[in-house]
């Protein structure tokens, strides 16, 4: 028998020629060595030479050798990579419920741990996804493709880089290597969002909850405890908000009305463009309690009905014309012969401000306002030139609801209303019966808050809701600085009798109330191009094992095709063309990889892999298609 042509592995050019020099063929020739090919040798004396050359057990040598493959027949979804939509799927619901669940985002939102999961969970979906796509991408290339072995190379070893792979499957591998990087700077982006949990504010604080005419902390008994610099810190936010702005079209513009109650600051609510209240705040302690348990970013939304300060425009000019005037030259009459009832204060631009009150102690729920032309710095109009002038406003105290944004630094009111519903007598005696002397205190805050609309601001629809606002700051400011406990222990205040028989519960300057609070922590948002961020991955997996079990079922090649398989099947009279390759592991050229499933009568069924150059016309060079539940060794 002559044995086929081979070269010994291993051997070198030299030893060959001497082995086949001096070795006689079956048919009594001897055969002379060529460089790059031996044979035919006598299988014998080979394999007396390949025992010297690879020294073994002699013991083997003429035993039959052990097959250690494995044979099986092809599944439609192998169980790993059921195993990994399945992995996949569960990854996915968990980064949902991290986001898109109030109370599992919010225990997530301290210190970034929302983001850490989410890219963990993308990492583990990305390692099912990448144990699932190198098997449909070589069914793909068996099918559809050129069926090179450098494709099936590169696409086993995932490298984009690797030599003389498709332009396709370059492409291919390089998207499936950025999808990950994507996905990751993806979600990243999703910031600004937040989630909230109900707490309970008594049992977080250690305290009851109460709320009433309090300043915010810091500005309790501020200056001089007039009242004006908390008048002065609590406009502030409305001014700015409200003030003329530089548009590129029309010059000077006023910012529009609002139509609905909007907040300003920390506790005011302009109600309607005739009226607005000073909404009573939490107390002072309450708030830093709240502010020592907050991390950066954090916020406590507080919503409780409460009480408030409001001024009103007041129609009686327009539809009791005569019972208006005569009331308010009685009125007025009484307020100059006393101290600081009746106040005008200069503009000194032709204008001035006057503030019409009743006498203190006395009832201060009707005020008299208006800008009119100035008589003179030391002059008081007359009572009858005041009047075309004047505007009246309603004072007195309402119950209303509001929601309060407690962050570490500060307090802001972010949403109110109020009913129209008035308190009772003893809630208005703060008002009605109290000493308070406004024009002595507050005509400068005045001047500089209203002062505009006599000049730059004339005719403008926001002069009433200042005016409004400006009234019921003045009210709630002188009232918080002398009558709230704080600030009477603090100036031995000595309220009229009238309001000196009522405790401060009772008159309505601190109330317990039963709020309702939530934490809020900033997250990711909850926006469906999110839910689709984290889906892809999942997704992709069912596309790919969808695709492999139905279309590519009966392609030559299961999940384990790679080296092992290729060697256990190939053809080792084509392994010629890649001699050379044995440590570079390029080729000159690309070459073919056919896989052809055949049946022997001994009844085993075996995958062959053959290779062979593009050009090579001797054998089918698409691959054979596999028979269903066959076994294939």
């Amino acid at each position: 028998m002559v044995a086929p042509w081979i070269r010994l592995k291993g051997t070198s050019d030299h030893e060959l020629h001497t082995l086949a020099s001096n070795l006689d063929g079956n048919d009594g020739s001897t055969r002379s060595y060529e460089p790059g090919r031996i044979g035919p040798l006598g299988e014998k004396h080979i394999s007396a030479h390949k025992r010297d050359l690879f020294p073994g057990p002699s013991s083997t040598h003429d035993l039959p050798r052990p097959s250690f493959g494995v044979p099986t027949a092809k599944t439609r979804l192998p169980v790993l990579h059921l195993l990994a939509a399945i992995t996949a799927l569960i990854c996915l619901a968990l980064g949902v419920a991290a986001v898109a669940n109030e109370r599992i985002s919010w225990h997530l939102g301290v210190n970034n741990r929302q983001i850490i999961v989410l890219g963990f969970l993308l990492s583990i979906m990305n390692l099912c996804l990448g144990s699932v796509t190198p098997t449909l991408f070589l069914h793909v290339e068996a099918r559809f493709g050129s069926s090179t072995l450098q494709n099936y190379n590169g696409i086993l070893r995932n490298q984009v880089f690797s030599s003389r792979l498709g332009a396709v499957w370059r492409l291919t591998i390089g998207l499936t290597l950025a999808l990950p990087l994507g996905l990751s700077v993806a979600y990243k982006t999703f910031t600004g969002g937040s989630s909230a949990i109900p707490v309970d504010a008594a049992t977080v604080i250690g305290n009851d909850t109460y709320y009433g005419m309090f300043a915010p902390p810091g500005l309790q008994l501020m200056g001089e405890k007039t009242g004006v610099s908390l008048f002065s810190n609590a406009t502030l936010p409305f001014a700015v908000a409200s003030s003329r702005f530089q548009d590129a079209e029309s010059g000077n513009s006023e910012p529009p009305l609002p139509t609905q109650p909007k907040p300003y600051g920390f506790n005011i609510l302009l109600l309607n463009n005739e009226s607005s209240a000073i909404l009573d705040i939490p107390q002072p302690s309450y708030v830093s309690a709240v502010q020592a348990l907050l991390a950066d970013g954090e916020s406590w939304n507080v919503s409780a009905p409460v009480y408030a300060t409001v001024a009103t425009f007041n129609h009686s000019s327009t539809k009791h014309k005569t019972a208006y005037e005569d009331y308010f030259s009685s009125f007025c009459q009484d307020a100059q012969e006393s101290s600081g009832a009746y106040t005008h204060t200069s503009m000194m631009n032709e204008w001035s401000l006057v503030l019409l009150n009743h006498a203190s102690p006395g009832d201060q729920s009707l005020q008299y306002i208006g800008l009119m032309p100035d008589p003179g710095i030391q002059e008081s109009p007359p009572c009858e030139d005041f009047l075309p002038f004047a505007r009246l406003y309603d004072i007195n105290r309402q119950k209303c609801n509001g929601t309060w944004r407690i962050t570490r630094g500060s307090i802001e009111l972010v949403n109110g209303s109020c009913y129209g519903v008035i308190l009772p007598e003893d809630q208005q005696e703060v008002i009605v019966h109290n000493s308070l002397f406004f024009g002595v205190w507050y005509m400068p805050s005045l001047v500089e808050f209203l002062g505009q609309f006599a000049t730059s601001r004339a005719n403008s629809e926001w002069t009433s809701p200042y005016t409004a606002t400006a009234l019921a700051a003045m009210v709630w400011s002188r009232i918080s600085v002398l009558n709230t406990p704080i600030s009477r222990n603090e100036l031995n205040f000595k309220a009229p009798s009238e309001l000196a028989r009522l405790t401060p519960e009772k008159a309505g300057l601190t109330y317990q109330v039963n709020d309702s609070a939530q934490h809020i922590r900033p997250t990711l948002r909850k926006s469906g191009l999110l839910g689709f961020v984290l889906a892809i991955q999942p997704l992709l997996i069912i596309l790919v094992l969808a695709l492999t079990a139905t279309m590519f079922h009966s392609a030559p090649l299961g999940k384990g095709f790679g080296l092992v398989s290729i060697m256990s099947g190939i053809d080792r009279d084509s392994l010629d063309y890649l001699a050379g390759a044995t440590l570079s592991g390029k080729l000159t050229r690309s070459v073919k990889l056919v896989m052809r499933p055949t049946h022997y009568h001994n009844e085993k069924d075996v995958i062959e892999y053959h290779v062979m150059p593009p050009c090579f016309r001797e054998r089918p060079m698409r691959s054979d298609r596999l028979t269903p539940k066959i076994v294939y060794h």
